[in-house]
């Protein structure tokens, strides 16, 4: 499959890319599935991600669009290594709003979105809070399934104790208060 010019530039300043973008291409994927707002959110620079992420989100791009191994926009954003927290909370919601599938389950290299965000140990409990506040906001968030990583979000959080307190309290009061799933 040939990638359009703005594929490769999604991946770079907001001017380059729109510079080879058009309304049009917001929904564009290739053949695993993977999109043009999957792209945009393996952005390097964090206010480049939202700004060309938000574009795409206005033009009509699939928030909820999986690729065959059912990685979503969800488990590229919070794999990202560099994040402004506060930025990127706000766009987290959005792609919630907009379909993405907080539960999704794409294998053991990733398992779910919070399994992804949760082995990211580059950052602590307290940097991560803006996340794990719109993530934990969701009736619908399941952290006590297993995924295919063989264990629940919260199995993962109690095997990663000495970095993730904070996660395993807020599964045990997302549990109290929604119940298991």
């Amino acid at each position: 499959m040939v990638h359009p010019r703005v594929y490769f530039s999604a991946i770079q300043n907001e001017a380059e890319f729109l510079a080879d973008y058009e309304p049009s291409l917001a929904t564009w994927a290739d053949e695993d599935g993977s999109t043009l707002l999957m792209r945009a959110l393996r952005n390097g620079d964090p206010a480049s991600r939202v700004a060309i992420a938000t574009r795409l989100l206005d033009d009509g791009a699939d928030a909820g669009a999986a690729t065959e191994s059912q990685v979503n926009a969800l488990h590229v954003l919070l794999s990202a290594t560099a994040h402004d927290f506060i930025a990127e909370a706000a766009l987290l919601a959005r792609l919630l709003d907009e379909g993405a599938d907080i539960n999704a389950d794409s294998g053991s290299r990733w398992g779910t979105p919070l399994q992804t965000l949760c082995r990211t140990l580059k950052f602590s409990d307290e940097t991560l809070a803006p996340f794990y506040d719109v993530l934990f906001a969701r009736p619908e968030l399941d952290v006590t399934t297993p995924s295919s990583v063989g264990r629940s979000v919260t199995e993962s959080a109690r095997a990663a104790i000495r970095r993730r307190t904070d996660l395993l309290a807020r599964c045990h009061a997302h549990t109290n208060e929604h119940g298991s799933r």
